[in-house]
């Protein structure tokens, strides 16, 4: 399998052999804050309407040649400060020099976005609803793993780590998920259940987190059906720099004394150290991680090390590349259930040395070619082994797999008002399992993507992606997702979008073969499951004002959106306990999304508040409802306050989330019944120190110890104190 991916690669090399043009037209300057007149390094400036660009150096200058003589418009950006473009620049056989004045904008997300159409565009022109995570929102929240910020994204959220992106994936036991997970591009490829490892994701090295909420299965394939995150991982500093970073913290003791199971509470601590520098026109860092918890309760402990680097390679103005690596190794403590209602933080007798044993070990590489100012070409690849071993009473399971992918995209501008991306792709992977047993898939897939200007204000978008799907050398699925989407642009703060697609998943590895014990219960395999699809409605709008009377940075985002399933694949246990994974008939997910964030008092305080409601439910042939679908919830509410001011930065948080009203696991049981279910009441506060290159937070997550249940018998984290540190040198 290694062998063929190798081959694949190399082949993709040999097809894109290089073709250098002669120098035509250039132009460089130099980028400053206009404040301080300091020069602003590694900021963005590019060609508008080509693949042209160049970052800022250390003195904040940049350079970009072969360019065709013509009229075109400079546009630079980095984060914290505002886009800046210079309009009607004649570039000839003479040298130009340009000077951008950037002003500050703290609160500014990342403009220019690649997921939402497999390339760098404006936000504010992307035809789907997109959600950038930056690195203050994860700073703030001192988060170790991603999954601890995405419950205060709108239209976002985890149920037991498993994401749900406005509610597409449930909770299907870890064995499926309808969102693609992302890493610089290339598919985070999980396991055989489909499912995302947070543990490797370097939480401390993300420049930006993309999230695109509408159906991403036109552009990104199987797992992309309810919506793709994308993680981009950070290049390194022009100047050496090493931070070390400890967090170190602890949990309440249970407000109920008989719920107390151990006479001192949990603590919990992450090491790391990252160094990052440029050599010549490269660049790289590495990092290391050291985690360990004693949970909150007696299995959620857990001990893990994490190593990451990543290689950038400047070989010229036409040629880059990266190399991105991460290697985990972790041993955890396994929970199925808590004892009892009475003892929730207490594992079932017998099961309280339930631990698992593994690691996880993801590398991916990346080169851009730049045939002509019009013209790129991107190879991507990745590979993925994971290996684990469960020690419990009733859990013996094991698993080895190897999974590998490649891909070329070539994107051309037909104009200045029209492109065009392409692209082949290839998934491979070999599994051998207790659990699953052994088996083999591979997917083959060619994508297209057509965007074009009708007038100054609207575009279009066409795209479509056709993708085999073998298990075991037997063909599982072969299907073709097209998408339509607009967007307009009557002015420059207004955006309104629209599109319909389809979406499709495949059954996973686990879902079609798991046979497992999982305390009481028992999954069965269903080798008859067939794929699910969808068709995807979105209208939506974004209002932008970077300065409103007493507001700045204002922005407000709405959005209307409903999808159709069909053979939704869900975890269906019957009366005996007995779990099989099974096509229901129809379902139908129907919502609305809207958010505001804004600074006051020239950013000096900052507001977020975001609300989702949801319309879960399951239809017969006819479109009449039956139930509701389980573990989706129908109103979701996040808010927060942040104040700046000099070195000082202070924070209240809130994330309100409805009861879920549908279950799966003990409703239907009739000798367990079903727990009680409560709605989610989280308050959170933060207070940061940022002095020379020194940095404290201090959090209290959960404030008023409130307890809630997001899947039956496993108790919501306890109240916790923690303390971060971060030093640079």
């Amino acid at each position: 399998m290694v062998k063929q991916i190798l081959n694949f690669t190399a082949l993709l090399f040999i097809i894109t052999g290089i073709v250098f043009g002669q120098n035509r037209g250039n132009f460089q300057g130099t980028v400053i804050d206009s404040i301080n007149r300091h020069p602003i390094i590694a900021a963005n400036v590019y060609v508008q309407h080509t693949f042209l660009g160049s970052t800022t150096d250390t003195l904040g200058n940049f350079y970009i040649g072969d360019i065709r003589p013509g009229t075109y418009s400079i546009v630079c950006s980095v984060i914290g400060y505002r886009k800046e473009v210079i309009r009607n620049i004649k570039i000839n056989k003479s040298p130009i020099n340009l000077r951008f004045e950037l002003k500050r904008d703290i609160l500014a997300i990342p403009q220019v976005i690649v997921t939402a159409t497999r390339k760098e565009q404006d936000i504010m022109e992307s035809p789907f609803s997109v959600a950038v995570i930056g690195q203050r929102e994860i700073r703030e929240k001192s988060a170790v793993r991603l999954s601890e910020v995405l419950p205060y994204i709108p239209g976002v959220n985890t149920v037991r780590g498993q994401l749900n992106i406005r509610g597409a994936s449930g909770y299907t036991l870890g064995a499926g998920s309808r969102s693609l997970l992302l890493i610089d591009g290339v598919p985070l490829l999980g396991s055989a259940a489909g499912n995302i490892s947070w543990t490797i994701i370097p939480t401390s090295e993300i420049e930006r987190v993309e999230i695109v909420k509408s159906a991403g299965g036109a552009l990104y394939g199987s797992s992309g059906m309810g919506g793709v995150m994308n993680i981009i991982t950070r290049n390194a500093p022009l100047e050496p720099k090493t931070t070390i970073r400890i967090k170190v913290g602890g949990y309440s003791q249970p407000r109920y004394s008989q719920w107390k199971w151990r006479k001192s509470p949990g603590y919990f601590h992450t090491v790391e150290i990252t160094h990052g520098r440029t050599f010549s026109a490269h660049n790289g860092w590495i990092r290391m991680q050291k985690y360990s918890t004693d949970g909150y309760s007696q299995l959620d402990w857990e001990d893990a090390y994490n190593l990451t680097g990543k290689i950038k390679l400047n070989i010229n103005s036409k040629l880059n590349a990266s190399i991105y690596g991460n290697y985990y190794t972790e041993e955890v403590g396994l929970a199925s259930q808590w004892k009892s209602a009475a003892d929730p933080f207490e594992a079932p007798p017998g099961d309280d040395d339930d631990h698992s044993i593994g690691y996880k070990f993801h590398a991916n590489g990346s080169m851009n070619i730049i045939f002509a100012s019009d013209l790129i070409i991107k190879i991507k690849s990745g590979y993925f082994d994971v290996k684990w071993q469960n020690y419990g009473r009733t859990n013996q399971d094991n698993s080895r797999e190897k999974k590998g992918f490649a891909e070329i995209q070539i994107s051309k501008n037909l104009s200045n008002v029209s492109n065009i991306n392409s692209g082949l792709s290839v998934q491979i992977a070999d599994i051998n399992a207790q659990l699953f047993g052994k088996h083999s898939s591979q997917s083959y897939a060619g994508f297209i993507l057509f965007q074009q200007k009708l007038w100054s204000s609207l575009s279009v978008s066409l795209n479509g992606r056709m993708e085999n799907f073998l298990v075991d050398n037997i063909s599982l699925d072969r299907t073709f997702a097209p998408q339509f989407a607009l967007n307009w642009n009557p002015t420059a703060g207004i955006a309104l979008r629209a599109s319909i697609g389809k979406g499709f998943r495949v059954p996973t590895i686990a879902e079609l073969y798991t046979r497992s014990q999982l305390n009481i219960f028992r999954v069965e395999p269903n080798p008859g499951l067939r794929s699910e699809t969808s068709l995807a409605y979105e209208f939506g709008g974004t209002l932008r004002y970077p300065q409103y009377g007493l507001f700045s940075n204002f922005a407000l985002e709405g959005a209307l959106f409903r999808t159709h399933f069909k053979n939704l694949i869900e975890p269906l246990p019957d009366e005996n306990g007995i779990i099989h994974f099974e096509n229901i008939t129809n379902a139908v997910i129907t919502g609305a999304e809207l958010s505001l964030t804004t600074g006051i008092f020239s950013d000096l305080f900052r507001i977020t508040a975001a609300y989702t409601w949801l319309d879960p439910v399951q239809i017969n042939s006819s479109g009449s409802v039956i139930d509701t679908l389980s573990y989706r919830y129908r109103h979701h509410i996040v808010t927060s306050l942040s104040y700046r001011w000099m070195i000082a930065l202070a924070g209240l948080e809130y994330r309100y989330a409805s009861r879920i009203e549908k279950v799966e696991l003990f409703q239907m049981n009739s000798a367990t019944k079903a727990d009680k279910r409560v709605p989610i009441h989280i308050w959170n506060i933060f207070l940061g120190l940022q002095w020379h290159r020194w940095e404290v937070f201090f959090r209290i997550d959960n404030v008023f110890q409130y307890y809630y249940v997001e899947l039956e018998r496993n108790s919501g984290e306890e109240r916790k104190f923690s303390v971060t540190l971060s030093k640079i040198f």
